[in-house]
């Protein structure tokens, strides 16, 4: 699996020599995955402490490698959709080897950093961007020898996750200004827990500080106060993680297999509920399969950790998709593409993850995007196929529907 890894990094390298100097971004690439893999690898320590991301997928070093090569994809595709859609005022070209280096450190506070303490393994998991942050300004010698802003950078790995920094709408003042202050609120706790290593955020470039009161999203009766942004440079912030974001859902676990704690998912496509009529139901009898680092196997179906059946549904349905991001010329959008690899084997699980993704498109507000799943019915009987069609295109239609923009199906016959 290294072997592959390796591989697929070094031609996705070749393909993008045209964007940025070939020894400036092996540079780039080599500097910050020296950096982020201490922190990665106790990561994995971590996830052996907590029970709840024992069965949590990778976000290891090896996830993220695949996210830098998705998130420059990504990248490509947004740069031309901003190319040919010059209205889009809210996003600007991306910073490639910004870029890079945040792909590499996204992840890095699921080791749970060490200014907070945590109770359970959900608390770690919901403040990992937030600690990610908190390592590049630990990192700031290192990373500024890359030739980045280093804040940005923090920036970045902060609000790559939707959930966990608040930034849902990335066209937003009044997220953004939360987000902010909270990245100042943590490099504060930090200082005190850690006079002798003090370590700080400059968000100059983005603000000069000063508050506006503007009218509450939530609440248009409500006032709030908002800093008065530099809409150029949080342009270019908001296009990056619009590619960070949708490189980190990108990520092929169908050919990278692992959870959190360094074990191999194994997934029986046959073993699913067939006509299921949610999720939970399709994935009763599904054997997924994980085999740990010193060799034990174990049944998620048995497991007590998995008793809501989440870890099955992500691995049922991660595991069979691969997705990419490529911009499409006809409608001068970014678009999502979703290849669903069986297309017959849990079907709900599989569209439950495509939901995930497509709530990543829908945080780049003002945007034009769009998705498309494609399905290879070649092997499938004549009623499995009008079955697979039917059960894609409603949700095709309901997809369009609850997030207002084209989400299509392409048959490969």
């Amino acid at each position: 699996m290294k072997k592959f890894l390796k591989i697929i990094f070094a031609a996705w390298i070749l393909i993008y020599s045209s964007i940025v100097h070939a020894a400036n971004f092996d540079e780039v690439t080599e500097i910050s995955r020296e950096i982020a893999k201490d922190y990665y690898d106790r990561g994995l320590e971590t996830a052996l402490k907590y029970s709840e991301l024992t069965n949590y997928s990778d976000h290891g070093i090896n996830h993220a490698e695949l996210v830098a090569i998705k998130s420059q994809a990504a990248a490509e595709a947004i740069d031309l959709a901003i190319k040919n859609n010059p209205s889009t005022r809210y996003y600007s070209e991306i910073n490639k080897i910004e870029l890079q280096a945040a792909a590499f450190m996204h992840d890095t506070g699921m080791d749970g950093g060490k200014f907070k303490e945590y109770n359970n393994g959900n608390a770690l998991r919901k403040d990992h961007s937030l600690n990610s942050a908190i390592h590049v300004l630990e990192n700031r010698k290192e990373i500024e020898k890359l030739g980045v802003n280093v804040d940005a950078v923090a920036v970045d790995c902060m609000a790559h996750s939707k959930s966990c920094s608040g930034v849902r709408d990335l066209t937003s003042a009044e997220q953004w200004t939360n987000c902010f202050d909270r990245i100042d609120a943590a490099v504060k706790l930090y200082n005190e827990k850690f006079p002798d290593q003090k370590i700080y955020f400059d968000k100059s470039t983005w603000t000069d500080g000063i508050r506006i009161k503007t009218s509450s999203e939530k609440d248009k009766m409500k006032l709030v106060e908002v800093y008065n942004f530099n809409r150029k440079f949080l342009s270019q912030t908001s296009s990056l993680i619009a590619a960070l974001r949708l490189g980190d859902a990108n990520r092929e676990a169908a050919e990278y297999p692992f959870t959190q704690s360094g074990a191999h998912i194994e997934v029986d496509f046959d073993s699913y509920v067939a006509d299921a009529e949610t999720w939970k139901d399709e994935i009763k009898n599904a054997n997924v399969i994980l085999i740990d680092i010193n060799g034990n196997t174990a049944n998620l179906k048995d497991s007590s950790n998995d008793i809501e059946g989440y870890d099955r549904m992500y691995s049922t349905g991660e595991g069979n998709l691969s997705m990419n991001c490529i911009y499409n010329p006809k409608t001068k959008a970014i678009q999502e593409q979703f290849k669903i690899h069986h297309a017959m084997s849990f079907p709900l699980s599989t569209q439950k993850c495509i939901e995930e993704r497509l709530e990543e498109l829908d945080t780049i507000k003002k945007f034009p995007v769009e998705a498309e799943i494609v399905i290879d019915i070649k092997n499938l009987t004549s009623n499995e196929r009008r079955k697979i069609k039917k059960l894609y295109r409603n949700y095709c239609k309901s997809a369009k529907k609850n997030h207002k923009y084209l989400v299509k199906l392409k048959i490969e016959k």
